[in-house]
């Protein structure tokens, strides 16, 4: 006996839902509707599979049944059966093309449902926002990852033809199913047709032979139930549909119910918006361009079937299953009627027929025509007769707007109603359904695929220019290369590694290259390691920032063994204990930096100017850190140039490292940082220095773009040179950033751009914060195409401008001046679903508990650093008063002197009183605990630690877990972070998962990054420029940060402002930024700001 499965639906957990999408409304439409077995959706929320538990009990193999109380009674209806479904969206960039697929996953239990949810958020998958989840990471893994978990899974790529969402889609698809799915293809055993296709159009591509073609009604509303759904003939549990579905010869599954194609939304091709609406030859006649607005048009199932398609329309393959195309029954009586499919009479009529005939899909499938006019009158009688027949008329779907299916006309409504077309019996006249696309001659067919083909956004100049070259290959001893932004700075610098080595026969080890950042070595070691691909010499190649580089030479300095580096938590702590010592009135904050500018810049000036305060707090912070044998970070490069001024012996073999000098973003230099390329230039062969003074942004550490005169002062023989050309940013993006910087540093403008670029810059004002978090995230879900299927249907974003280039999360970059900003961003993106990093100071590591943290870790990796251990100790958690913790290290300082005796705690438990021995013993087990977990991964022992120590509710011990997993243990994260620069910093966002993110970061962090799409948040004065003073140079530091962050931008550039921020718990007006109002007014499109609507339930869901 046949019966009929939907699987494809949604619960009221997804977005756009009726909230009648519970078990049991589900259940009881199921019944009206004729179906025995309907998939739950949305397993992986939480919420949906907790209703789940409650409302439902195992009945066959593999599947669920309503409980007893809940079932709906409804005479003449089978029994409904449940089985676990749900779909999943993935988001990525995949072969230059950013890829968004949906998938079907059907389960054989609500257990594994469980497994496979709890493994996407312990990957950090938001499960929680929507119940078909984003998730940012490619569908092979994902394929995978369920596979992992449940072998018996049946996994659908859905709705296959779909433009935006889908594995076959004309916007975000592939060619062929294995790009998709590599290897794991052999897995796949159905593919789901989708609405805006029906089985006669994949009949005419023989790669979709071996599929079981489904269909499902993808509902958002229980009304809509089996609209498209599926006949079995085979053993009603889990294995038998599962068996039915992988041998599609074996009989078990017989046939689906389909929508006609035509009434889909994406059949046809066109602009919904513009109200164009293609065939697939008109398309090709306008070369895809929409007549309206100048823009491509959305290129629909139809069209995309014909690119693909190696056979004739009306080829049906030898085994092919049967289908029989219908409507919803109430959108027949509907037409039948003329009048709406919810109108009162149309209501009535439909539940007359069910009571007289059992469900919906049995009267319009098998109940003869006759016995339906007896019940509901000649009209809905004729009308289900011709769509039986295939007689209907159709306006087709488009760009996201359903088709329209018309069964009637007036004067088909007036014949049938009069006595003669009764009595006569002739069947009133009517419009045969015709078939909308003939075969195409061979020649048209290569142009829609031509016309289909995407070019990858990044492809774009591949070799080097003539100024490039010059540089690369320039045989001068000293070489300065002012560069621009997105004029290939990088490239150029790599490239020259890459001629030393090649064409000037120089070993790897005699050159240094030196970065800002520990995240631009990695960069270029990675290009490097691509070109010269298999010479084993680069990894002798000296490459790392200054720091580092110092670092290693200074630990081979035989009197300085034994002196460790201070991370910025422990600098900070001995600062705070200095100041405190000798009531020096100043914050921590600010004498850090102050002791940085002395360190980096004032005593090292001809005649320094350096106040007594000043120099006291200087020779206090100094005799601290010898009292611990401790160097900060602000030391390494002031002792790397005494020693190398010094010229001792155990150097010279470190002199060949410095043969061929390279420094990278030479404008941050500080003084001692140049003094000290002067001492490594002084004997070698070759020195390039490469920056751009226009982005010259860390005054405030010393840093001064002057030193690219300077160089040519000291060194009269060197040669400048400059990268002019930008390859990165459009033509507005260009303009807006020369108005920024002095007209002999300013860019051209490619040719092509020399017009308006036709995206010019959006600038939106907000009345809040929170309200420009969610008019980001609004806009963002718009340029990924719309994350989800019904945010795809609008074709504008919350600017007003039409998206018709969609981007991938990787692809989108939200900046700020302080870390502070990320907090209302992160909170939208995470209600959002979105996936995201942060990158830059956001005050992690600033919060007391993560430094808790770090301090007691840094302390068990080395029991004996009595630094650490006081450092511990002073945190309330041990309840220990400053007395008490200075009685302790004395204790412990007079054992260390002991021989074998390391001062762990053990031998002085009994000099100290009873109540502080009792404390410290304590301590010691909670130690002794931890230092058991050191060999665990970080994000481990952080969880434990949360768990153990009551911490579980500090966020920023979560961000802190986050940052930790890009390194295997605890131990190496407290390696790292002592040479850390802010741009180094980096964690996933909450429940963020996948390679795929948006990224968030400080405009300081951003530097050297490139984003297709950047948005610049906070806009305004006291964040850009940051703070209330009017200093010169700050106000030219701030601008020049600003110029920065315009040049991160390749084609689509946001700029937010506030109204109003919280100041001293109140909301004030605040100014938009002076720098804005610098931008040449007609780059700048200014759009109003409304607030968000609720989603609205589309009106066939």
């Amino acid at each position: 006996m046949a019966w009929i499965a939907d699987f494809h639906i949604h619960s009221h957990f997804s977005m756009a839902t009726s909230k009648e999408s519970n078990p049991r409304s589900l259940s009881r439409w199921a019944g009206l509707k004729g179906v025995s077995l309907l998939g739950t959706g949305d397993f992986t929320h939480p919420g949906w599979r907790r209703e789940l538990s409650e409302a439902l009990i195992p009945a066959e193999p593999g599947f669920y049944k309503l409980k007893e109380e809940l079932v709906p009674e409804i005479p003449n209806q089978p029994e409904v059966r449940f089985v676990v479904s749900g779909e999943l969206s993935t988001i990525y960039k995949k072969n230059g093309r950013v890829r968004k697929v949906h998938h079907l996953i059907i389960l054989p239990s609500l257990e594994s449902a469980e497994r496979i949810s709890e493994r996407l958020s312990d990957l950090g998958m938001n499960i929680r926002s929507d119940g078909r989840p984003i998730l940012g990471m490619d569908s092979y893994d994902l394929f995978g990852l369920v596979l992992e978990e449940c072998p018996e899974v049946i996994f659908i790529p859905a709705h296959v033809w779909t433009p935006h969402f889908s594995v076959f889609g004309s916007k975000s698809g592939f060619d062929e199913i294995q790009e998709c799915y590599g290897d794991l293809t052999q897995y796949i055993h159905a593919l789901e047709t989708g609405l805006s296709s029906d089985p006669a159009m994949n009949w005419r591509w023989s790669a979709l032979d071996r599929y079981t073609l489904v269909s499902n009604s993808d509902a958002h509303n229980p009304q809509n139930l089996a609209r498209e759904a599926n006949l079995f003939e085979t053993e009603f549990s889990y294995h038998g549909i599962k068996t039915a579905l992988e041998n599609k010869d074996s009989g078990g599954f017989i046939g689906t119910i389909e929508f006609f194609p035509e009434e889909g939304k994406y059949h046809y091709d066109g602009h919904r918006n513009c109200e164009v609406a293609w065939k697939p030859e008109e398309t090709i006649a306008n070369q895809g361009i929409c007549p309206v607005c100048g823009r491509k048009v959305t290129v629909g199932v139809l069209s995309r079937v014909a690119a693909l398609a190696d056979r004739p329309e009306g080829y049906r393959p030898e085994g092919a299953k049967p289908y029989q195309s219908l409507a919803p029954l109430l959108e027949v009586i509907g037409s039948a009627f003329n009048m709406g499919r919810s109108s009162r009479k149309a209501n009535q009529t439909y539940h007359q027929l069910l009571r007289k005939f059992g469900p919906e899909l049995t009267v319009l499938r098998e109940t003869a025509v006759d016995d339906i006019a007896a019940v509901a009158g000649p009209l809905v009688a004729e009308a289900i007769r011709r769509l039986r027949s295939g007689e209907i008329e159709v306006k087709p779907g488009y760009d996201g707007a359903y088709g329209v299916v018309s069964l009637l006309r007036e004067d088909d409504r007036q014949a049938l109603m009069g006595q003669a077309a009764l009595f006569e019996g002739k069947a009133a006249p009517a419009v045969k359904r015709k078939t909308v696309l003939k075969r195409a001659a061979a020649e048209m067919v290569e142009e829609a695929k031509s016309l289909l083909k995407v070019t990858p956004a990044d492809a774009f100049h591949s070799g080097l220019t003539g100024e490039q070259t010059a540089i690369v290959k320039s045989n001068q001893r000293i070489i300065s290369v002012s560069a621009g932004p997105g004029t290939g700075k990088t490239k150029t610098l790599v490239e020259r590694i890459v001629y030393l080595i090649r064409e000037a026969g120089v070993e790897p080890v005699e050159i240094t290259a030196v970065t800002f950042t520990n995240r631009a070595a990695q960069e270029i070691k990675s290009r490097l390691t691509k070109l010269l691909a298999g010479d084993r010499r680069l990894n002798r190649l000296n490459l790392g920032t200054f720091h580092s580089i110092v670092w290693k030479i200074l630990q081979q300095e035989p009197e300085s063994k034994g002196i460790k580096l201070l991370d910025d938590i422990g600098a900070k702590s001995l600062l705070e204990e200095t100041l405190r010592e000798h009531r020096i009135p100043l914050r921590v904050r600010d004498a850090s930096l102050a002791l940085t500018l002395l360190k980096n810049r004032y005593l090292w000036e001809e005649e320094p100017n350096i106040p007594p305060a000043a120099v006291e707090l200087y020779q206090a912070y100094q005799q601290n850190l010898s009292r611990y044998r401790r160097w900060d970070f602000d030391d390494l490069i002031p002792k790397m140039v005494e020693l190398w001024e010094d010229d001792h012996d155990w150097l010279k073999p470190w002199k060949r490292h410095f043969q061929h000098l390279l420094v990278d973003e030479f404008q941050d230099l500080n003084l001692i940082q140049y003094r000290l390329v002067k001492l490594w230039a002084r004997d070698c062969r070759s020195l390039m220095v490469i920056g751009d003074p226009n982005q010259s942004i860390y005054g405030f550490r010393g840093s001064n773009s002057s030193f690219f005169n300077r160089l040519q002062q000291d060194f009269p023989e060197a040669v400048s040179y400059k990268l002019t050309q930008n390859f990165r940013s459009s033509g507005t993006v260009i303009k807006a950033a020369n108005a920024l910087i002095s007209e002999g540093y300013r860019q051209a403008v490619p040719k092509k751009d020399n017009e308006l670029s036709e995206h010019r810059i959006i600038w939106q004002e907000t009345p809040g914060e929170k309200e420009s978090a969610q008019a980001v995230v609004d806009q963002i879900i718009m340029l990924l195409g719309g994350s989800t299927m019904i945010s795809a249907h609008g074709a504008k974003g919350k600017y007003g401008s039409p998206v018709e280039e969609t981007f991938s999360l990787s692809e989108i970059a939200i900046l700020y001046r302080t870390g502070r900003q990320a907090e209302s961003l992160e909170t939208a993106l995470t209600v959002a679903g979105l996936p995201y990093r942060v990158s830059g100071s956001d005050l992690t590591l600033e919060a007391s508990p993560v430094k808790e943290f770090l301090t007691f870790f840094r302390y068990l990796t080395d029991p004996t650093d009595l630094f650490w251990l006081r450092s511990a100790l002073r945190y309330p958690r041990w309840n220990l008063r400053g007395e008490e913790v200075t009685e302790i290290m004395r204790r412990l300082e007079e054992a260390q002197t002991k021989e074998n005796d390391s001062g762990t705690g053990s031998s002085i438990s009994g000099e100290l009183s009873p109540e502080l021995a009792l404390k410290l013993e304590q301590f010691w087990g909670v130690a002794g605990y931890y230092r058991e977990q050191l060999g665990r991964k970080s994000e481990a022992v952080i969880e434990d630690w949360m768990l153990r120590m009551e911490s579980g509710s500090e966020p920023e011990l979560e961000q802190l877990k986050r940052i930790s997993e890009n390194y295997g243990s605890i131990e190496e994260l407290l390696r790292f972070l002592p040479l850390a620069q802010e741009a180094d910093l980096t964690r996933r966002g909450n429940k963020s998962t996948g390679t795929e993110m948006i990224t968030l970061s400080t405009l300081h962090a951003a530097k050297g990054l490139e984003f297709p799409v950047v948005f610049i948040v906070g806009v305004e004065e006291g964040l850009i420029p940051y703070g209330a003073e009017d200093d010169p140079e700050t106000i030219a530091e701030e601008q020049r940060l600003f110029y920065v962050g315009l040049t991160r931008a390749k084609q689509r550039l946001y700029l937010v402002n506030s109204q109003f921020r919280s100041k001293s718990g109140l909301m004030a007006p605040v100014e938009v930024s002076r720098f804005l109002k610098m931008l040449p007014q007609d780059l700048l499109e200014k759009v109003e700001w409304s607030r968000r609507s609720k989603p609205k339930q589309l009106e066939l869901f």
